[in-house]
């Protein structure tokens, strides 16, 4: 089972979050105990693990969130694949 590398997100990267489904969304700071507090684009603010993030390219036009194969780590283990 191979593990994503640790990322660290500065304040204001643009991110995907995992909420059930992928949620564009912006870092607004670091919150204790290893999470991070970011705001949703539809305006909700809360905090999520490092493991439920993952880059925005805000160079890249296309608004597809990633794919269900980069999956989210719960558990140290990948939680969904195709």
């Amino acid at each position: 089972m191979s593990r994503r590398p640790m990322m660290s997100f500065k304040q204001g990267s643009k991110v995907w979050v995992w909420d059930s489904m992928w949620l564009p969304a912006v870092v607004i700071h670091r919150a204790s105990m290893g999470r991070i507090l970011v705001r949703a684009e539809h305006g909700l603010t809360f905090t999520s693990t490092m493991a439920n993030l993952l880059p925005r390219d805000p160079a890249c036009q296309s608004v597809r969130p990633p794919s269900l194969r980069q999956g989210v780590q719960q558990n140290e283990s990948l939680a969904l694949r195709r």
